[in-house]
C-alpha cells in the first residue's frame, strides 16, 4: 500500500511514522525546507530556538510516548515556574500552579499581589465554581467535545462575562487566552480555553530538555528516507470522488491514499472538490497570526526562577505576555544568559506585521525596556524571527462542534483521503496533531 503524505509538521509526521511502522509505502510532500512545521525548533549559538510550541503537558500521552520510542524519554522535564502580571508599571510575581507547595512558598508575594484591581478579584473568584462543576465533563483521554458541546458554541469573553464579570474576563480570562493563543478571548471557544486550563495546568506541564523542536527532529530522522523537502504539493488529485493521489511541479503522483496534514486553510486550497459535509467544517476553523521575535540575550531578562510575564490588554502593550525561557533547562541558554521570546498578538498583529522587521523588532525591544527597566538590551547577542499567518488555532464558537460532527458523520466522505491536523481536537495543540496523524494512519490502513 502507497500513501502520500501532505506535510512535514507534527500530524503529517506521527501519520508517517505509524505507516512505515505498519509496512506502508509512505512519501511525505514538505513545502518548505525543513520539517517540524510550528513546532519546529533548532539550536545555534549556544541557545535553543523553538519557534513555534514552548511545552507539553502531563497527559499529553503521544507525545511523551513518541519522545520515550524514539530514545529521548530522560528528556523529559516538569516545568513549575514563576510567572509575574504587568500593571500600572509593577511586576507582580504569582503562582502558575494551584500545587500547596508552591503557594505556601510564594505566600509573601501572593499577599501583596496587586496584578488585578481590588474589585476585579471577587468577579475572578466567582467564576471558579462554575468552572470546577464542568471539569468533569471534559475526557483526556478520548478528547470527545460531546459532553461539552454547548461550551463550544459561545466565545470564553461571554463564559466570563456570564459567570463572572468584566474583571473575570480583562484581568483572568483575557491574559490567559493570549497566552496560550495569541488570539482574543472574544473569538475563542469557551471549552477550548476550559480544556487547556484543566489539561495542561491541571496535570501539569514539561517542557524537553533541548526544546520541543526536538521532538520533530528526531521524528524526521527517523523517517528522513521517506520525506521530500522544499517539494510542495499544488492539489491533491480527486477523480470520481476518491482521492487518486498528489499534483507536484515534477508531475503526478499516485497513491493507494492522501493524508492531508496542513492547517485547514490549506486543506480547502490543495483540495479543489472537496464535498460541503468536508468544506464548510474546515472553513470555521481560525487561527491567531504573530510575528515571534526570539532575543538571545548574554544575561537574563526576568530573575531566575520566572518564566514568563503576561500583560492585560488594558495596558495597552504591544505584547500580550513574554517570556525568558532560559530557566526551563540548562540547555536552552549559556550559564546566566536569557532567552527571550516576544510575540505580537490579537486584532493588532495583522497591522504590526505589514511593519518593516527592524522597525517592529525596536518597537518591541523598546517596550521591554519599559517593562523590565535596566535589564534589556538595545541590541540582542542574536536575534531569530518566525513569522506565521497561522499561528495557534483559535476554535472559535461553532469550530469543535462542526470538526467533531464532520469527523463523526463524513470523515469518509472521499475515500481515499483523510485529514490530519490539531484542529481536529478541542485542545489545538502539538499532542493533537500527533495523535490526529496517528488515527489518520490507523484509518488509511484499515480503509
Amino acid at each position: 500500500m502507497k500513501v502520500i503524505v501532505v506535510g512535514a509538521g507534527a500530524a503529517g509526521l506521527a501519520a508517517a511514522h505509524e505507516l512505515r511502522k505498519k509496512g506502508a509505502e509512505v512519501v511525505v510532500f514538505e513545502e518548505s525546507g525543513s520539517s517540524g512545521g510550528r513546532a519546529r525548533g533548532f539550536q545555534e549559538k549556544g541557545y535553543v530556538f523553538d519557534l513555534g510550541a514552548q511545552f507539553s503537558a502531563a497527559l499529553c500521552h503521544t507525545t511523551l510516548e513518541y519522545c520515550r520510542e524514539l530514545g529521548m524519554g530522560e528528556e523529559i522535564l516538569p516545568f513549575d515556574f514563576t510567572a509575574a502580571v504587568y500593571r500600572k508599571g509593577k511586576l507582580y510575581p504569582m503562582a502558575s500552579t494551584p500545587k500547596p507547595g508552591v503557594i505556601w512558598r510564594m505566600r509573601k508575594d501572593l499577599l501583596k499581589f496587586r496584578g488585578a484591581p481590588y474589585w476585579a478579584i471577587p468577579q475572578i473568584l466567582r467564576v471558579f465554581p462554575s468552572m470546577l462543576r464542568r471539569k468533569k465533563d471534559f475526557d483526556f483521554s478520548t478528547m470527545d467535545p460531546e459532553p461539552v458541546l454547548d461550551l463550544c458554541d459561545i466565545s470564553i469573553a461571554e463564559y466570563a462575562l456570564r459567570h463572572g464579570g468584566k474583571g473575570a474576563l480583562e484581568y483572568f480570562f483575557q491574559p490567559l487566552s493570549v497566552s496560550l493563543t495569541l488570539g482574543e478571548p472574544e473569538e475563542i471557544g469557551a471549552a477550548h480555553i476550559l480544556a487547556l486550563l484543566f489539561g495542561v495546568f491541571g496535570s501539569g506541564l514539561v517542557g524537553l530538555a533541548r526544546g520541543i523542536g526536538s521532538l520533530m527532529q528526531a521524528m524526521y530522522e527517523a523517517n528522513a528516507e521517506a520525506i521530500r523537502l522544499n517539494t510542495p504539493v499544488r492539489r491533491i488529485i480527486l477523480e470520481n470522488g476518491r482521492a487518486r493521489g498528489v499534483e507536484i511541479d515534477a508531475g503526478t503522483e499516485e497513491a493507494d491514499a492522501v493524508i492531508c496534514a496542513t492547517t485547514a486553510s490549506n486543506a480547502i486550497r490543495l483540495t479543489p472538490g472537496l464535498p460541503d459535509a468536508l468544506r464548510i467544517p474546515l472553513e470555521k476553523v481560525t487561527y491567531s497570526s504573530c510575528v515571534h521575535f526570539i532575543f538571545a540575550l548574554r544575561n537574563r531578562l526576568l530573575p531566575d526562577d520566572w518564566y514568563g510575564v503576561i500583560i492585560p490588554r488594558s495596558e495597552g502593550t504591544l505584547h500580550g505576555g513574554f517570556s525568558d525561557a532560559s530557566c526551563k533547562s540548562p540547555y536552552f541558554a549559556p550559564l546566566k544568559g536569557g532567552l527571550v521570546h516576544s510575540f505580537t498578538y490579537g486584532k493588532r498583529s495583522p497591522e504590526l506585521e505589514k511593519l518593516p522587521e527592524e522597525e517592529l523588532k525596536r518597537m518591541m525591544i523598546r517596550e521591554l525596556q519599559t517593562i523590565v527597566p535596566g535589564r534589556m538590551p538595545d541590541e540582542p547577542f542574536h536575534t531569530v524571527t518566525a513569522r506565521w499567518k497561522e499561528a495557534i488555532c483559535l476554535d472559535p464558537p461553532g469550530q469543535a462542534q462542526a470538526i467533531h460532527f464532520m469527523r463523526r458523520d463524513h470523515y469518509r466522505e472521499v475515500p481515499g483521503l483523510f485529514l490530519a491536523g490539531e484542529y481536529m481536537y478541542l485542545v489545538s495543540c502539538v499532542e493533537g496533531a500527533l495523535r490526529s496523524g496517528v488515527e489518520a494512519a490507523s484509518a488509511a490502513i484499515q480503509a
